[in-house]
């Protein structure tokens, strides 16, 4: 993904071009902000001291404005998924757009293909011009809440590093697994060269998953390979894998799974045990239950628990009072972002 002064600059011409207007430097500063994960509060005090009142009445104006320029709804919690998603759809359409056929040879954009000898193979490998990974985070849901996490991201970034090929993410649903994955993806991702999120969550065929990571792999290839795992040992790849407890058979032992989906017990296992420079993610309330027991620096899991201190950030953003009591509601909540959003939105409607 582009840095921050690209967007802005992206941002500002198309606003010049739909509505003849310039982003003014307490915009760009709100957008520069929001992108960061900060607070209205913390924008504030960052731009030459206003008042947080202000930069909240400013973005309000500066949300609606972008809708229209978007023809979408925008608004702070969903303006860097929003931002993403529409550069990396631009991407890909481009990339496969610049694809020609020039005397025998294909082109990206006039400029020869790359050849990367890994070895084992030569695979003609399209990339564009930056060097950037290819990215498909369409299916990916939007990134509502952005709080903390520092030490989880982390840890994740050392499996990383370590060249660790399967880690489970898992705990509560709404506790906050996927807005971690997809933080932890903007910091990773020029680590790879393919990124790919899918949810599980119509429980799809394996074969059926196969065939559209394939189809999501070739689109850069001139030469498709035979399995997904041959991609994996080619080229860096992160696969992310959500919902994954919907493979899981309800009311039994944690992490068995249905019998139609008995090939995913195989799928990662092969992942997990074959020598590859790839890694798949999967987020789900449950491990399956062969990782409890197997054993192995390659395979890592991650049990997402609630917030502690940084679940202030929540009330922060709500501006809600008697700070004294704030820990007294994260105990309760047990840290969970989702839950403390709710309580909190009522308590401000209500009182």
């Amino acid at each position: 993904m582009t840095n921050i002064d690209k967007i802005l600059q992206d941002i500002d011409d198309l606003m010049f071009e739909k509505v003849e207007s310039h982003l003014t430097p307490v915009q760009e500063a709100i957008l520069t902000g929001v992108w960061q994960g900060q607070k209205y509060w913390q924008i504030a005090q960052s731009f030459n001291g206003c008042s947080e009142s202000h930069i909240k009445k400013e973005a309000a104006n500066l949300w609606k404005k972008l809708g229209k320029v978007l023809d979408e709804d925008v608004n702070k919690d969903n303006l860097r998924s929003k931002l993403e998603r529409k550069y990396r759809v631009s991407q890909t359409s481009n990339f496969v757009h610049c694809l020609q056929v020039n005397q025998g040879n294909i082109h990206i954009c006039d400029q020869s293909l790359q050849t990367i000898n890994n070895g084992k193979k030569t695979t003609n490998f399209l990339r564009n011009d930056d060097q950037s990974p290819i990215i498909d985070l369409t299916k990916a849901p939007e990134l509502r809440y952005n709080y903390g996490r520092n030490l989880e991201i982390s840890t994740l970034k050392e499996w990383l590093n370590n060249k660790t090929r399967l880690i489970t993410i898992y705990g509560l649903s709404g506790i906050g697994k996927t807005a971690l994955t997809l933080k932890l993806v903007s910091e990773i991702a020029p680590q790879f060269d393919y990124i790919i999120y899918r949810s599980l969550e119509n429980i799809p065929q394996l074969i059926a998953l196969k065939d559209d990571l394939k189809q999501f792999f070739t689109q850069s290839l001139s030469t498709p390979l035979p399995d997904i795992i041959d991609y994996l040992s080619s080229y860096r790849c992160l696969i992310i894998l959500d919902d994954v407890q919907n493979i899981f058979k309800q009311g039994e032992l944690a992490g068995k799974y249905l019998t139609d989906c008995q090939d995913y017990h195989k799928f990662f296992q092969q992942i997990a045990t074959t020598s590859h420079q790839s890694c798949l993610i999967l987020i789900s309330w449950e491990q399956p239950r062969e990782f409890i027991t197997l054993k192995s620096d390659k395979l890592r899991s991650l049990y997402l628990q609630g917030l502690d201190s940084q679940a202030e950030e929540i009330f922060q953003e709500y501006s809600l009072k008697n700070q004294e009591k704030w820990s007294e509601l994260i105990t309760l909540y047990q840290g969970h972002p989702s839950w403390l959003n709710i309580i909190t939105s009522t308590i401000v409607e209500l009182f």
